[in-house]
């Protein structure tokens, strides 16, 4: 039996029901089997750039899921039937952002956990026309960013871009540790810069610590 990790819990968790699926860069298909087994999903699609990446996938869904899915070498979306959601996890922003402004077509639904570059993110899935369910961060290991949206329109304002509207409403634990380490991170460092640098990171810090009151 496999046990899924806190982080993949999580996902799991914010991805709903439907009848197709898309997990991009599936790693071992870990995520893709559990949707086919709790029946979240009837058939699931699983990627990778990489063919020998998605031999582990292919073969742990072969066991028990023949005929409900398909397996697909190519660079994000590229060749995939338009399906109702798609997961892409663990991936940089950047590369999470050409995935979705260059794939065939963009399903009603996404979950994104990047691993860099969030702003960014938020920023490529609003211009692309959706609205932003959830917006957050947690911790398993390290920290995780999570973004849940769906088609339609929405609109952030600059704070909700950088640090996550979930984050600025809730204040939730991971979000508060995680703002407390960057604002030690920065003070650390204070006393090896200039004047100039070290005005700039005084503001940096005060903004951080006032999105954390």
């Amino acid at each position: 039996m496999i046990k899924l990790s806190l982080r993949l819990n999580t996902i799991l968790d914010c991805l709903s029901p439907c009848e197709s699926f898309a997990d991009v860069g599936c790693d071992h298909g870990y995520v893709a089997n559990a949707m086919l087994k709790s029946g979240k999903c009837k058939f699931a699609y699983i990627t990778d750039i990489s063919a020998e990446c998605l031999k582990k996938a292919e073969e742990l869904l072969s066991k028990s899921f023949a005929g409900k899915y398909e397996a697909i070498v190519t660079d994000g979306l590229k060749g995939v039937n338009v399906v109702e959601q798609v997961l892409i996890a663990g991936m940089g922003g950047e590369i999470i952002c050409d995935i979705l402004s260059s794939a065939d077509s963009l399903p009603k639904r996404l979950v994104l956990q990047p691993m860099k570059n969030t702003e960014k993110v938020r920023e490529t899935v609003l211009n692309l026309g959706y609205e932003i369910l959830k917006d957050y961060t947690f911790k398993d290991e390290k920290f995780y960013d999570l973004i849940v949206c769906k088609r339609g329109k929405d609109r952030y304002t600059k704070d909700e871009l950088a640090f996550g509207r979930d984050n600025l409403r809730d204040k939730n634990d991971a979000f508060k540790e995680l703002i407390s380490k960057k604002i030690s991170v920065l003070q650390g460092a204070l006393d090896k810069m200039s004047a100039e640098e070290k005005a700039k990171t005084k503001k940096a810090i005060n903004k951080l610590l006032e999105v954390i009151k």
